[in-house]
This record gives structure tokens, sequence and C-alpha cells, in this order.
């Protein structure tokens, strides 16, 4: 078992933040990483094995940390302002002269969307069954109770 150590900024002094399961320092460090600070939840990290004194630092380096790609989309804080930037871009392709003026195709390229084709289907198969009162006595019988 190693302990998980972590820094929220440059000054701040290592901080328990966790635990992980590892074969070595080399493993530790890279789960360390990758559960407990992919999210830039830090500016540097370090492990060391329980009941010992010795810290191990990741290699990565503060504007690493956390990743390259852009993946604020998975938090909230990432949709603020969306609609005042659709505004935005909505005046400035006016001011291009670009509009679309046109309503949108409806989903699934047909004309009727999903739900609707769900309900004209089946109105289209209760019309095609016959009713009871169009069954004989004989045919109802022929078919038992399987039918």
């Amino acid at each position: 078992m190693w302990d998980v150590l972590g820094k929220r900024t440059k000054g701040d002094e290592w901080t328990l933040v966790g635990g992980v399961k590892a074969p070595d320092a080399d493993m530790a460090l890279l789960l360390a990483r990758e559960t407990h600070f992919r999210h830039k939840e830090g500016v540097a990290y370090a492990v060391r094995r329980r009941g010992d004194d010795t810290i191990h630092e990741g290699s990565y380096e503060q504007e690493l940390l956390g990743g390259v790609t852009d993946h604020s989309y998975r938090r909230q804080e990432a949709y603020t302002g969306v609609g005042a930037r659709l505004k935005k871009l909505a005046a400035q392709f006016e001011e291009q002269g670009i509009r679309i003026d046109r309503p949108r195709p409806p989903a699934g390229g047909a004309s009727l969307s999903g739900r609707d084709r769900t309900a004209e289907a089946r109105r289209a198969a209760d019309e095609a069954k016959p009713s009871i009162d169009d069954v004989a006595p004989e045919d109802l019988a022929a078919e038992g109770t399987a039918g």
C-alpha cells in the first residue's frame, strides 16, 4: 500500500489525499497520477510506502499534470456562458450576411420523428388486425389459445 500525497499550490506542504495498491514506486506514481490528479486537482504529487518516510515525487510538471487535452466538458463549469456565446456568434454571422432561415430537418432524415414513426406503425398494425367480429367461431377455435 502506498500513500498518495499532493500539493494544491506550489507553496503548500505535502498533504495526504488517498492511497493506491502497487508493487513498486513507479507503478504507485502512475496510479496516483491517473486516479487522484487527472483533472488538475493539484500542482504536484508524490507517493510513499505506508510506514516509510521516503517520498517519491512524480515527474510531471504542473502544466502537464492532469493531461494536455482539454476535458473541461466533463465538468459543469465548462458550460457557463454558452447561451451568451451563441448569441455573440449569431450576431457576428448576421454582420457577415450569413443567416440560417430554414427550419432544421427532421431527425433521422425522415418526415416523422422516432416517436411518431412508432405510433404510426402501431396504428397501421392495429388496422391490419381483424377484429373479433370478423373472425368466425370455427376459425377462432382452430387458432387455439396460442393465437
